[in-house]
């Protein structure tokens, strides 16, 4: 059965579960009950759920994991107070222009990130990414997060993830407004094992040096599979949008400029168009659902390899018309559709 613990973490109170299989979750609410939290998972013999209610939370230090354990860490937000359910209210980590805002490493466990906004963050490390995640041996699953305005002035702009021997999944993220040196948006790395990478927005994103890549660079000894992603309007100094490093296939994809690189194995449905987000207005737009009239509606791949999130960035069935859309949210155009013609037809 069951054991729950009640343990101050900074302050906070989290509550921790723990069963005979070695799970523990975290309940937290404050920064400080994070990284506490974190550093508890790093040795406790558990396999541990960080679950972080809604609300925003300033950083004024990365939050930090490093641990040699066979266990796993899932760091999970958008619950509500209690952590009973996941209520949809962003959890957002900030690192307030000023500082990165995670570090995770693990040399033997999976590690996972999921309904995180992550942005404000900064890193000044050759190579460095505001959000970084590592690990040599178990898997790695980066979903369902948004990295926004994020800046390396000597790396990447918004997030490096790892994989050794374990598979590594980039799912249904959001990655925009971020600025690094070497790559604006995302830099994956597979070094031998299987990497998918799927139903991403990376757009608007920008590289500082001769030669980067705006958006998306993929690289390791490893295999990449690439489907239903938008990679588009990153610019840089070459406004490459894309790069491949690594051996890859990809399916269903709209690229605006490819980088030279790596030839894909195998190409099935790619475009190279503008997707037509919805319009937005004020200083701040970022906007980047598909209007009714993008060509990306029910242009995706519905069974791509290494599997889909059952709902898109905001929550939404991932799969709504004839097919997936392409990119992190899924359009509700059939909905509308249909509505109008229950309306013409007086039903």
């Amino acid at each position: 059965m069951w054991r729950r613990l009640w343990v101050p973490l900074f302050g906070a109170i989290a509550a921790v579960a723990a069963s005979p299989a070695c799970a523990a979750t975290f309940c937290i609410s404050t920064v400080g009950g994070i990284q506490s939290a974190l550093i508890i998972a790093a040795n406790n013999g558990e396999n541990d759920i960080i679950s972080v209610v809604g609300g925003a939370y300033s950083l004024t230090a990365p939050l930090t994991f490093n641990s040699t354990e066979t266990r796993s860490l899932a760091l999970e937000g958008g619950w509500n107070a209690g952590c009973t359910s996941r209520t949809g209210a962003e959890t957002v980590l900030g690192g307030q222009n000023q500082v990165a805002i995670l570090d995770i490493f693990s040399d033997s466990g999976s590690l996972s990130i999921l309904h995180l906004t992550m942005a404000g963050g900064r890193s000044t490390g050759s190579l460095d990414a505001p959000i970084e995640l590592s690990g040599n041996t178990g898997d790695v699953l980066v979903e369902l997060n948004q990295f926004i305005g994020n800046r390396s002035v000597a790396g990447v702009g918004a997030v490096s993830a790892y994989a050794g021997s374990g598979h590594l999944r980039f799912r249904n993220n959001l990655v925009v407004g971020n600025r690094g040196a070497v790559v604006g948006g995302a830099f994956l790395i597979q070094d031998s094992g299987e990497a998918w990478v799927t139903g991403n927005t990376i757009a608007a994103n920008i590289a500082d040096q001769t030669d980067t890549v705006g958006g998306l660079v993929i690289t390791g000894n490893g295999h990449f599979s690439l489907s239903d992603n938008i990679l588009w309007n990153n610019a840089g100094t070459t406004n490459v949008d894309f790069r491949a490093n690594s051996t890859h296939s990809r399916f269903h994809n709209d690229i605006g400029l490819l980088g030279n690189g790596t030839a894909a194995d195998q190409i099935l449905g790619e475009q190279y168009v503008d997707p037509i987000f919805e319009p937005c207005s004020g200083f701040l737009c970022l906007s980047f659902k598909l209007s009714g009239t993008s060509p990306l509606v029910n242009a995706g791949f519905d069974a791509p390899a290494g599997g889909q999130s059952n709902t898109d960035l905001a929550g939404a069935a991932r799969l709504i018309g004839t097919h997936v859309d392409i990119g992190a949210y899924e359009s509700d155009v059939l909905f509308a559709d249909d509505f109008d013609q229950v309306v013409e037809n007086g039903g």
